[in-house]
């Protein structure tokens, strides 16, 4: 995973959340039993446990060996140009061919069964080596600019594809595949992707996943993405962040769509959005947005927004408060069993702030305002 990558996975975090206070009821009861002051400490406990599972995974095996590959300081990759020379050579391993794309065309086929074999990196010749035959694609090289050995291993063991049509030519894109990078005999990277399809129906410019099923390891954590197609109008996606056994962060959408022409849909055409964001092991916000409702309305009002999102917070399965959108503050309120109210941004200023100083080495200082990101999409 790239620097820019684990940037968008923050910021994917954050803006997951803000999706779900986004402007929000509350109908349903708060739970009455639990003092104001109780909620917010335990809202506030959750997502202290989440900074703390993204500084794990900053701090892991991954972003140690990515950051000495690329020599990370301060968000410059001081090693660049060296980890560029081991990439550029990569095109005399893998084999490949545009036979399906025009002339000049960028659509290119991986051979994956032509490129099998074993290569070791050359520092003297500065270009790979084949060391000989192998079932799958064995890359050895050094894990940082400074090792004297190839100490890396990179392993793509499977990999399958399907030819689509993209304007009139042939692309060929995953649907399935395999590989893994061990630096000293440790696994810090690995990828598996499994039944992927896509959707080439006609009028679309760029072939659209239907379904697929995605884990990433950046160790010590996983990541798992699945997309399901229920039926044409009919979706699912989930996205869950763990360290182990445990939880660390999660998103669920439900979307119902009112209509299977892809070649006509519009976001006006997104009947509802369902799910959850949740956040460290305990805490939940199942939200339902009725967002063909909501884009009936030309300029809705506070309250035509709040009686069609609805967005609840949840400790451990039990209700401890409601959300809502002030549109004269233009902020989201957490709501409370007394009925007493939190800006929702005292919850996350202070968890954006440490996310920015943690991940210092890839963001750089100042390059990006996490904070001013989150408020833009809420509002």
């Amino acid at each position: 995973m790239s620097a820019l990558q684990h940037r968008g996975f923050v910021v994917l975090c954050v803006l997951g959340l803000g999706l779900a206070l986004a402007s929000c009821d509350q109908g349903g009861g708060v739970n009455e039993d639990l003092s104001p002051d109780e909620a917010e400490a335990r809202i506030e406990t959750s997502i202290d446990a989440l900074g703390d599972g993204l500084g794990t995974l900053e701090a892991g095996d991954f972003s140690t060996a990515l950051k000495d590959f690329l020599g990370l300081q301060n968000g410059e990759a001081t090693s660049e140009d060296w980890a560029e020379a081991l990439t550029e050579d990569l095109d005399s391993v893998f084999s490949t061919d545009n036979s399906g794309s025009p002339v000049g065309g960028d659509f290119t086929r991986l051979r994956f069964d032509e490129s099998k074999g074993e290569y070791a990196w050359n520092a003297e010749a500065n270009q790979w080596v084949e060391q000989g035959g192998s079932d799958s694609v064995i890359l050895r090289f050094p894990a940082s600019e400074g090792a004297t050995s190839n100490n890396a291993t990179f392993e793509m063991s499977q990999y399958s594809d399907t030819p689509v049509t993209v304007d009139g030519s042939t692309a060929y894109l995953p649907t399935s595949g395999a590989a893994s990078i061990r630096v000293d005999g440790t696994e810090v990277f690995a990828v598996d992707l499994s039944g992927a399809s896509y959707t080439t129906e006609e009028g679309i410019g760029v072939p659209i996943p239907q379904s697929f099923s995605l884990e990433i390891l950046t160790a010590p954590h996983t990541h798992a993405v699945d997309l399901n197609e229920n039926s044409s109008t009919d979706f699912d996606f989930s996205f869950d962040l763990s360290n182990g056994d445990q939880l660390v962060a999660g998103l669920s959408i439900g979307a119902q769509l009112a209509t299977d022409n892809y070649d006509e849909l519009e976001g006006t055409d997104v009947e509802q959005l369902s799910g959850e964001v949740r956040i460290s092991s305990a805490l939940t916000v199942p939200y339902t947005i009725e967002v063909g409702e909501l884009a009936a309305f030309d300029n809705p009002t506070e309250e035509q927004i709040n009686n069609r999102i609805d967005a609840t917070v949840q400790y451990q399965g039990q209700q401890i408060a409601t959300l809502r959108y002030d549109e004269a503050a233009e902020e989201i309120e957490v709501v409370y069993s007394d009925g007493t109210v939190d800006p929702a941004s005292v919850f996350y200023n202070n968890f954006l702030e440490e996310m920015e100083s943690v991940w210092g080495d890839y963001l750089g200082n100042g390059e990006i305002d996490l904070g001013a990101v989150v408020r833009g999409m809420s509002l």
